[in-house]
């Protein structure tokens, strides 16, 4: 049986700084794949991992250890708000500890992933190199927890949280979160969602199978001129457009 528990107020996290108004701070282990660029691929937080915490943040006395892991979908309402999200190191509060935002936010069924650019400033300069020299192994994420039940099993899972920002940090306690790659284009895209260049040999199998092909493979009338002026293959298609 699940039972949903209500959010906490405040409290300390046991691997964070005092935090107000209930927000969680979850450190997790890094990688780094080295690059050149200022946009920096995370991973957040690993889904359907377990941990021990003794905060006060999961439904019992701060002291008391409960353990918990985050349910994919937790963060799936800001992905289109990544800008939102702020970078900083160790959980500096204010302005001045600000060194990167967010690009884009993904969600996954293993995680929550997301990309930030590092600001060209002299902190956000530094931060870049920590990271890319290994120094910060840790990625620590900074939630406030909207929606948390607790499973049969006793194990508090977060259905639904807020995320204001992420800190670079170098003692992780989960094994999960990763800086995946620190590089100069902008934000992750699947490579698998791509278009697919037209191969005219299998089109006109496709077509001889009596297989109805996409509208951009079929053959696209010119205005004018002829095939050989518009440079239509000889087999009737092109790709559109």
């Amino acid at each position: 049986m699940e039972h949903e528990i209500e959010a906490p107020d405040a409290g300390r996290n046991a691997d964070g700084p005092e935090q107000g108004n209930g927000t969680i701070v979850r450190t997790f282990a890094a990688e780094l794949t080295a690059g050149d660029g200022r946009t920096v691929d995370v991973r957040i937080v690993p889904y359907g991992q377990r941990i021990t915490h003794n905060d006060g943040l999961g439904g019992v006395p701060k002291g008391i250890p409960y353990q918990e892991e985050w349910v994919p979908g937790a963060f799936a309402h800001q992905e289109r708000a990544a800008n939102r999200v702020l970078v900083n190191v160790e959980h500096q509060a204010g302005i001045a500890g600000i060194v990167g935002h967010g690009l884009a936010l993904r969600e996954s069924s293993d995680a929550f992933y997301g990309s930030f650019r590092m600001h060209e400033t002299p902190d956000g300069d530094k931060a870049l190199m920590l990271v890319k020299e290994g120094v910060f192994d840790g990625v620590s994420l900074e939630a406030r927890p909207m929606k948390s039940i607790r499973n049969a099993a006793g194990v508090i899972q977060r259905v639904k949280a807020h995320l204001s920002a992420i800190a670079l940090c170098r003692e992780p306690a989960y094994a999960g979160a990763s800086v995946l790659a620190v590089r100069e284009a902008a934000p992750i895209f699947d490579e698998a969602l791509l278009p697919v260049e037209m191969n005219p040999e299998l089109v006109e199998r496709c077509r001889k199978l009596g297989i109805e092909l996409p509208q951009r493979y079929q053959a696209q009338p010119a205005e004018t001129g002829t095939p050989a002026e518009t440079g239509t293959p000889e087999d009737g298609t092109r790709p559109t457009p």
